[in-house]
């Protein structure tokens, strides 16, 4: 496959882009469903179950990238039979994580929604508790089709991976609808559509291999255990990225309870669910030029690598303006969507949160890319770095002292503050590296041979 950067640019980017807002959709469908059918007590049941979610999803990302970052750094440079060993062992880690997940929600629910935040054994908690035993009981699925959707487009065909997406997202779509306002199902019925979605993505997935289009077999297994650490390691700040989110959920409604009660759980779950679009929006963009990136590093081609990663900055900078300016003027309407009985308490601490907590999302949007970065050029040392500092090292402290000194415009604010810094630090360890990238002299014809040998000039380094 060959074309002008900038035309690879766009079309792996758009297809996970489109890709990665479709599953997103998994969320922000039920949010809105949930919203009108079970009111305010099934959208913070909601909101205190999602980082369950999440954590399967997470763990997918996290298996399915590091896997598939490693898998092209050897199909790049001709080393097929460790590409294929690297794929069995990244099924293997998937198999093992998921069985974990299962037992947990076959034996362990209700233990996990109280630690969600649910108490009592009222409506509430009992709402959250049946989309806990859901997720975590049909991990496997998800796991497994995050794997397969990293593999593919890896493999040199984003548009079956964003096929794969599409039909999940259209499929929870109707399926919510369907369980919640014909059949009402409740909860389960929006967790069960959403398991059927992946299910549907990965049958979708299948035909890819059925059809022997794919370059990625199963190899041997022989010390598979040893590749599990490469796995995790490359994929780590990608797990962190999501989880990190769930954990900090946790923790805000925690605080917000104690502030506000339940309808500030309640307007946290829209704003938390609007931001996850946007983050996902920010994640197809960090995910779809990884590839691109990943085969430029491998084949020495740091031309390429830094044209690319010109291309990912200018177009998340645009897309977080956008977004924020549209939170900014429409946030009244668009907080009515998640408040059919006009709750007017709800409907201002959602308009004054968006405002504030979406701030940060524009910061978010480069540490985002740039943790990405690392990762795709072999340094999850600094990846990781970057992903700890906004998912956990200032976030937690910050939203602690934030809600003790300034109540819930303290609370958004934390966020802010943590993306804020936190790209301060990312900006000193981009430095670190680019400095070390050097590529003095354009080629004369601007392509981009995927998974094909590129000329390599021998004095680049890539160094800390």
């Amino acid at each position: 496959m060959q074309g002008h950067p900038l035309k690879i640019f766009l079309r792996y980017v758009s297809l996970n882009v489109l890709g990665m807002l479709s599953i997103s959709f998994y969320i922000l469908i039920d949010t809105i469903f949930i919203a009108q059918r079970l009111g305010p007590s099934g959208l913070a049941a909601l909101n205190l179950a999602i980082p369950i979610y999440g954590l399967t999803h997470s763990t997918g990302l996290m298996i399915g990238i590091g896997g598939a970052i490693k898998y092209t750094v050897f199909h790049s440079q001709k080393k097929q039979t460790l590409a294929n060993h690297v794929f069995s062992a990244t099924i293997l880690l998937a198999l093992f994580l998921s069985f974990i997940y299962f037992i947990m929600g076959v034996f362990f629910y209700e233990d996990v929604a109280r630690f969600m935040g649910a108490s009592g054994e009222g409506e509430a908690f009992r709402m959250t508790a049946v989309y806990v035993r859901v997720i975590l009981t049909f991990s496997p699925i998800y796991i497994l089709n995050n794997i397969m959707i990293a593999f593919i487009r890896n493999d040199g065909s984003p548009s079956t991976a964003m096929g794969g997406m599409l039909v999940s997202s259209l499929t929870n779509t109707v399926l919510d609808y369907i369980f919640l306002f014909v059949l009402s199902w409740g909860m389960f019925g929006a967790a069960f559509a959403t398991t059927l979605g992946a299910s549907l993505s990965l049958i979708y997935m299948s035909t890819y291999i059925v059809r022997k289009k794919n370059s990625f077999h199963f190899g041997s297994v022989k010390g598979f255990y040893k590749m599990w650490w490469v796995i995790i390691v490359l994929g780590l700040s990608t797990f962190i990225v999501d989880f990190s989110y769930g954990v900090v959920m946790v923790l805000f409604n925690r605080i917000l309870l104690i502030l506000s009660g339940t309808v500030a759980v309640a307007a946290f779950g829209v704003i938390a669910n609007l931001a996850i679009v946007v983050i996902a929006v920010y994640n197809g963009v960090a995910q779809g030029i990884q590839p691109l990136i990943t085969n430029a590093y491998s084949l020495g081609n740091y031309y390429l690598l830094k044209r690319y990663l010109k291309y990912g900055f200018y177009t998340l900078l645009g897309i977080g303006l956008f977004i924020y300016a549209g939170i900014y003027l429409f946030n009244t309407q668009i907080v009515a969507i998640f408040n059919p009985e006009n709750d007017l308490a709800l409907q201002s601490i959602s308009e004054t949160g968006l405002r504030i907590y979406f701030i940060g999302l524009i910061f978010a949007a480069f540490n985002i890319l740039y943790a990405a970065f690392f990762a795709s050029i072999e340094k999850p040392k600094f990846g990781l770095s970057v992903v700890l500092l906004r998912g956990f090292i200032i976030i937690i402290p910050a939203v602690i002292l934030m809600a003790q000194w300034f109540g819930l415009n303290g609370t958004w604010s934390a966020f802010v503050l943590a993306e804020a810094f936190t790209l301060i630090v990312t900006v000193l360890l981009m430095v670190l590296t680019m400095r070390h990238i050097t590529y003095p002299i354009k080629p004369k014809q601007e392509v981009c041979p995927m998974y094909e040998e590129l000329p390599i000039n021998k004095t680049n380094t890539l160094k800390t």
